[in-house]
C-alpha cells in the first residue's frame, strides 16, 4: 500500500464504515461463497398494463441476462514443480533491489518491505525486516494484486507457521501448520487410527485436518477431525475416504487443509497451486511472513487494499495468530474487517506491559525503546565475535560467541559484564529476516561495538538505532508527514503476578501512554483490558481480573481522549463473579456445559481456536465502534 492511500481523517467523529462483505463472509467462516444473482423486484404502482399506441414500434424483446460469473473456487494443489508454460512474477524485480511494482505490499511501511538478501538464498523474497518482532508470524506482509487467467503458482509460500488467502476480499482458505505425522495402525471407511505414539488424550485432535501423506489413500486427500478417542488413536473424520486407510497410510495432523510444505533450512521452493475453470480477473490477498512472487498464465496487475485506515496491533500471542485447530482468519484480521481497517500487526507471542520470554520484547521496548538500542546484522557462516560495551569511560567485551550464537547466550554474555553498573540488556529477533535487537536498560549514554575481525563468511554489525516497532510504520504521506492511524495495545496474560503487580503494569502502562503522546501525534491509541489468560484458574471473572484492568485504564488516563472518553475497552466490565469473553475450564476436546470453552484450544491451552478468534473479534469490535462513534 502506498502510505498516500489513507482516504480519511481519524479525528473526523465518523465511525468507520462497517465492510459488510467481507466482515459476513470472515464472521461466518465462509470460504469460497459466491454471490447469487438477483433479479429486480416487480410490482409497484398500481396502474394495470397500458397497450401503446399503435404508431409505436414493438419493443425489441429484452436482452438475455448476463452469464453467471466465472467460479470463484479454485482446485488447490502444491508440490516443488512449477506448472510449465506460466510467466513467472518475482516479488522483486530481477537483478534489482526495488519490489516488483505488480504487487501492492502492506504490513510493514514500504521502506521495511525489503529482500532476504544474498546470505539466504531467497534473493527474490521480501520480508518485513525491521517491522515485526517474529518474521513468522502469520501476517507480517500481506500482497494483494489481480490475476486473470486460470492458473496462478503461488511461489515459496511456507517459510511461515501458516499463510491465509483471501480471493476478491473474502476469506478462501487458510494452509499451515502441521501438528503430527506418522504411520497408521489402520482406518475404515470414515475413520483412521493414528500411530500409537499419537496422544491419548481423547478429543486431543478435534478439530484439525488430517491429510493422507502416502501409502494407501488419495494422496494429499483432507479430512477434519469430528472425535478422537486417545484410548484406541481412532479419529473420526467428516466424510468417507475415498480409499480407506490401512497399516501402510502415512498421514500428517495438521492445522488447516494443507500443510506447512517448505523446508526452511534449504529455502527449497514451493508452490501453492491455483486452477479456475474460467478466465477472470480476480483480486488475490496473500497474508504470510515472506512472499517469493507468482507465475500465471494471465495478467497480474497492481490491486488497491481493501481498506485505507492504518491500524497497528501491539499484543500478546492472541493477536499474534497462534490457535488451535483453524481454517479462518487470524484474530485480528476479524478484528480488523469488521471496522475496515487496514492492518499492522505487530502482535507477539509471549510478551506483555512488563512480561517477555527469549527474544521478545515487551511492549514499553517495542513502542518506546531507550536511546540505548541498536539494531545489529548478524550474517556470517562461521567464527567468533565480541560485543563492547562503554559506559562511564570503561569499555568491556564479553566473551567470544560463535557467529550462530542464540539470543539467550548473547544476552547472558551481555549481562555478565561488570561495566553495566545494575543495568541489564534484553537481546530479541535475528531470525532468517530480521536483525538482531539489543536494548539496554539503566545504561545512559552507553556505546555498543561489535569485534567481527574473527567471522568467516559473513560480518557482523551496528545497522544503527532501534527506535521501535511503532516509529518504524507510521504511515507518511509522500512528503514524508506523518498520517492519523489508530493503535491498539492489548492487555496480556503474560504480566502475571507476582512477577508484574498491579503497580507495575500501571506504572508501565503509564509510561507507554505518555510515549506514545510524545511520540506519535497522529496516533489514536486504544488500549484493551487483558482479552486472554493462559493459565486462568477460574472462568469468571474474579477481583484481580478486575485490579489488573484497572491498572491498565489508569495507564490510559495519559492517552489523548477519544470523543471526551479515556479510550479503554474494559474487558471485564461484566463485573465480579461473571463468565470471562470465554468462559469454561474446559477446552474444544473437552468442553463443559453451559458455557463456551468449546472455543479454547487443547493443544494451547487457554488459547482461542479460529473460532474462538472469531467470537473475540465479534466482542471487541463494537466496543471499539462504540468508542471512536
Amino acid at each position: 500500500m502506498s502510505v498516500k492511500d489513507v482516504s480519511k481523517d481519524l479525528e473526523s467523529s465518523a465511525a468507520p464504515a462497517v465492510s459488510a462483505n467481507r466482515r459476513e463472509v470472515l464472521i461466518a467462516l465462509g470460504a469460497g461463497m459466491t454471490v447469487p444473482l438477483f433479479g429486480c423486484g416487480g410490482g409497484g404502482g398500481g396502474g394495470g398494463y397500458v397497450a401503446p399506441p399503435p404508431s409505436m414500434p414493438t419493443p425489441p424483446p429484452p436482452p438475455p441476462p448476463p452469464p453467471p460469473p466465472p467460479p470463484t473456487t479454485p482446485t488447490v494443489t502444491f508440490d516443488a514443480t512449477a506448472t510449465s508454460g506460466l510467466t513467472t512474477n518475482f516479488a522483486y524485480l530481477t537483478g534489482s533491489a526495488a519490489v516488483n511494482p505488480v504487487f501492492t505490499f502492506n504490513g510493514a511501511a514500504p521502506s521495511l518491505v525489503t529482500q532476504f538478501g544474498p546470505v539466504y538464498p531467497r534473493v527474490n523474497m521480501v520480508s518485513a525486516d525491521n517491522s515485526n518482532a517474529d518474521t513468522f508470524a502469520t501476517g507480517t506482509v500481506y500482497t494483494t494484486f489481480f490475476h486473470t487467467g486460470m492458473a496462478l503458482d503461488v511461489m515459496q509460500y511456507g517459510i511461515s507457521e501458516n499463510v491465509i488467502v483471501y480471493i476478491n476480499d473474502t476469506f478462501f482458505a487458510r494452509y499451515g501448520l502441521a501438528l503430527a505425522s506418522g504411520t497408521a495402525q489402520g482406518g475404515g471407511a470414515s475413520t483412521i487410527t493414528l500411530a500409537s505414539s499419537s496422544s491419548a488424550v481423547s478429543g486431543y485432535y478435534n478439530q484439525y485436518y488430517v491429510r493422507i501423506a502416502g501409502g494407501t489413500g488419495t494422496l494429499n486427500e483432507v479430512k477434519q477431525v469430528m472425535s478422537y478417542d486417545g484410548t484406541t488413536f481412532i479419529a473420526t473424520v467428516d466424510s468417507a475416504w475415498t480409499t480407506p486407510p490401512d497399516a501402510t497410510t502415512q498421514y500428517v495432523i495438521q492445522e488447516g487443509t494443507q500443510p506447512f510444505v517448505l523446508d526452511g533450512s534449504t529455502g527449497s521452493i514451493k508452490y501453492l497451486h491455483f486452477t479456475w475453470s474460467a478466465a477472470a480477473q480476480r483480486k488475490i490477498t496473500i497474508e504470510q511472513g515472506v512472499f517469493a512472487g507468482v507465475a500465471s498464465d494471465g495478467t497480474i496487475a497492481p490491486a488497491s487494499l481493501l481498506a485505507t485506515t492504518p491500524f497497528m496491533v501491539i499484543g500478546d500471542s492472541f493477536w499474534e495468530g497462534d490457535a488451535g485447530p483453524t481454517n479462518v482468519p487470524n484474530l485480528v484480521d476479524t478484528f480488523a474487517a469488521a471496522l475496515s481497517w487496514q492492518t499492522i500487526n505487530l502482535g507477539q507471542g509471549n510478551c506483555g506491559f512488563i512480561g517477555t520470554a527469549i527474544q521478545r520484547l515487551n511492549f514499553q521496548d517495542r513502542i518506546a525503546p531507550p536511546p540505548e538500542a541498536w539494531r545489529v546484522s548478524l550474517a556470517a557462516t562461521g567464527g567468533t565475535f565480541t560485543i563492547s560495551v562503554a559506559l562511564n569511560n570503561v569499555t568491556q567485551a564479553t566473551t567470544a560467541l560463535a557467529f550462530n550464537a542464540s539470543q539467550a547466550d548473547i544476552q547472558s554474555a551481555l549481562n555478565a559484564l561488570t561495566n553495566l553498573a545494575g543495568g541489564n540488556f534484553a537481546v530479541a529477533r535475528g531470525d532468517f529476516a530480521t536483525p538482531l535487537i539489543i536494548v539496554g536498560h539503566g545504561i545512559t549514554g552507553a556505546m555498543l561495538t561489535v569485534d567481527g575481525s574473527q567471522l568467516t563468511g559473513g560480518a557482523i554489525s551496528v545497522l544503527g538505532q532501534y527506535l521501535g516497532d511503532v516509529a518504524e510504520n507510521v504511515p507518511k504521506d509522500s512528503s514524508g508527514n506523518a498520517l492519523p492511524f489508530y493503535l491498539l495495545v492489548s492487555g496480556s496474560g503474560n504480566d502475571t503476578a507476582p512477577n508484574a503487580t498491579d503497580a507495575q503494569v500501571q506504572t508501565a502502562a503509564t509510561y507507554v501512554a505518555t510515549q506514545i503522546v510524545a511520540r506519535f501525534p497522529t496516533a489514536k491509541a486504544i488500549f484493551v483490558g487483558v482479552v486472554g489468560d493462559c493459565g486462568a484458574a477460574s472462568n469468571l471473572i474474579g477481583p484481580t481480573d478486575i485490579s489488573r484492568n484497572a491498572a491498565i485504564k489508569a495507564g490510559a488516563a495519559s492517552l489523548t481522549m477519544i470523543n471526551g472518553k479515556v479510550p479503554f475497552i474494559d474487558t471485564y466490565a461484566a463485573g465480579l463473579n461473571q463468565p470471562k469473553i470465554i468462559n469454561g475450564l474446559g477446552t474444544v476436546a473437552d468442553p463443559v456445559a453451559g458455557t463456551n470453552s468449546n472455543l479454547k484450544s487443547i493443544t494451547l491451552p487457554g488459547h482461542p481456536t479460529g473460532a474462538g478468534s472469531v467470537f473475540l473479534a465479534n466482542f471487541l469490535a463494537p466496543l471499539v465502534q462504540s468508542l471512536i462513534g
